[in-house]
């Protein structure tokens, strides 16, 4: 789970927000001065200034930087320096900003300009700890006011440099420990990380500082119910939405916690009256209506919606989350009816939802109109929308109509990888293996390193036990491409239990189940535990795959054939 990036500009905005920072420790020592060149221009140097300055005027800004950076290291100007510093970090060039920076601090260690866009390259490079060192003697140099402009540029930071940025703060707490901020992000940090009880001890020292801190008491109340006391945890949320009646914050971190716990009659209340409370801010109210239709609170977000859709906001966007919240419901004609009706980005998503629903409830010949309809349209995507297609029919157990569906499809773009894959996997369903095969193999002779097709016919050969050193080359080639796949990993495993090398594939399936724990990959996972003589784990893998899928029949089968009783 990321730590939100708002998250971590609250906790540099509490901190910047202190009128001192007492009891400050020393700072971490400055680099020790050093004899320094004297500050010089030459006639080139002066060249080089004013082509920066001209290309600055045309908005050629890199070439304004190259021109600064060569005149800072020649010239060795503070003012200089700065300049190309400043340029180098808006253009986004992290390593030229650090090095100027570092340029920059020779010759004024205590500039808290520096010192900041220095911390900040660092972030942006993924140097947590040079960071830190840098917001450390900014800190102690400065005082926490100094970090005002950081809090700014945190807000456009990546979620994973806003992640650097935590783990640096997270280190300066113990250096200054009266700043709760610090604790709060120590907390973030180690929620982030997955320590529990050490982001419950550090949220605790955050409001040990200061009680009266939000945010730390929100993420306590948070942490509480992820460490399952859910009840102390809505009491804790719950008493922040009382101290801050007004404020959306405490209101929208009790809603979540309400929609977690399943109490959905409470987390409407609470919706509606942050709906209520801001008539006019159509944002936050669409925001409520996702919240709620995420959670499942399927009355409150229709609601929510409709009342958006009358006021003219984001119609397709509206009539697209309400063509979801209306399938959730299983009201699938006013769902159909709501997809049918968006327009703009999202129009093809929304009928192809509205074509699976047609097919869903018996009305495929409108189904397949719709997709026809479709093709036309978007000629550039007509073979996804029969693959598509193909799919809604063999999910109605209608896998002869899939691949005539195919077939034709085909006829008009016989060498569509696409196409062929889907043919091949629809062929294999009904189990024409030679045909499989043949798709399968013409996908490989126009793409030879297609992943897809590589593990699809490896695993086919080991499954049926053939060609079997072949089928591990043609994985393995698979597996080099998508080394987290868990598909590919459960393939590599099958066929090196079909070559009897038990021990290998137990490590394989072992990654996949970790990664995919469903039937087939548990059917395979416990086959080699049982062969291997552990039958307890065997049976306590295929126990929990059936009762997530009671009918699997790839498990069912291999239970049969091993002649097991759950």
């Amino acid at each position: 789970m990321n730590a939100r990036p708002s998250l971590v500009v609250a906790a540099l905005l509490t901190l910047a927000g202190c009128a001192q920072t007492p009891s400050q420790p020393a700072p971490t020592p400055a680099p020790e001065p050093r004899d320094l060149p004297p500050i010089e221009y030459d006639g080139e140097t002066l060249g080089d200034l004013l082509v920066a300055e001209s290309a600055a005027q045309r908005q050629s800004l890199g070439v304004t930087l190259d021109y600064y950076g060569r005149a800072a290291e020649s010239t060795h100007d503070p003012e200089v320096i700065s300049q190309a510093t400043k340029l180098a970090t808006y253009l986004e060039q992290p390593e030229r900003a650090r090095q100027l920076a570092g340029l920059w601090l020779e010759r004024e260690p205590a500039n808290a300009d520096a010192l900041r866009l220095a911390a900040l390259a660092d972030i942006q490079l993924g140097n947590s700890d040079g960071a830190a060192g840098f917001i450390d003697r900014l800190l102690a140099e400065h005082g926490s006011e100094a970090l005002l402009p950081l809090v700014a540029e945190a807000s456009n930071l990546s979620d994973n440099d806003n992640q650097q940025l935590l783990k640096a703060l997270s280190q300066l707490a113990e250096r200054y420990p009266d700043q709760a901020p610090l604790w709060y992000a120590r907390a973030l940090d180690r929620r982030q990380q997955g320590d529990l009880p050490g982001a419950m001890e550090a949220v605790e020292h955050a409001l040990d500082q200061d009680p009266k801190h939000m945010e730390a008491a929100l993420l306590e109340a948070r942490l509480l119910f992820e460490s399952g006391e859910h009840k102390k945890a809505l009491r804790r949320a719950r008493a922040q939405v009382e101290d801050h009646p007004d404020n959306r914050r405490p209101r929208l971190a009790y809603v979540r916690l309400l929609l977690a716990a399943n109490r959905q009659d409470q987390a409407r209340e609470q919706l509606m009256i942050l709906a209520e409370q801001n008539p006019d801010d159509l944002d936050l109210r669409y925001s409520l209506a996702l919240i709620a239709l995420e959670a499942g609170a399927g009355d409150t977000a229709r609601t929510l919606l409709r009342d958006l859709l009358r006021r003219g906001y984001r119609p397709d966007d509206m009539r697209l989350r309400l063509g979801q919240a209306a399938e959730a419901a299983g009201d699938a004609d006013q769902a159909i009816d709501y997809y049918l009706k968006v327009k703009g980005a999202d129009a093809l998503q929304a009928q192809v939802q509205a074509a699976r629903l047609l097919y869903a409830s018996g009305r495929g010949d409108r189904g397949h109109a719709l997709i026809t309809s479709l093709t036309r349209q978007y000629p550039e995507r007509a073979d996804l929308l029969w693959i598509s297609e193909a799919e809604m029919r063999k999910a109605q157990g209608d896998g002869e109509g899939a691949l005539t569906l195919l077939d034709h499809a085909l006829e008009a773009d016989p060498d569509n990888p696409d196409l062929l894959y889907a043919r091949a996997m629809t062929a294999g369903g009904l189990g024409q293996d030679q045909r499989m095969e043949a798709d399968l193999k013409r996908v490989l002779a126009l793409h030879p390193d297609d992943a897809g097709a590589l593990n699809a016919l490896g695993y086919t050969w080991a499954d049926r036990g053939v060609h079997l050193d072949r089928a591990e080359d043609m994985i393995r080639r698979a597996l080099a491409q998508q080394p987290q796949d868990p598909a590919i990993l459960d393939s590599m495993g099958w066929v090196l239990y079909r070559q009897g090398r038990l021990e290998e594939a137990l490590e394989y399936l072992r990654r996949a189940h970790a990664l995919m724990p469903d039937a087939e990959v548990s059917a395979h996972l416990g086959e080699v535990l049982w062969a291997l003589g552990d039958q307890e784990t065997a049976r306590a893998v295929w126990s929990a795959a059936l009762a997530n899928q009671p009918d699997a029949d790839t498990l069912r089968d291999t239970l049969e054939r091993l002649e097991v009783t759950l």
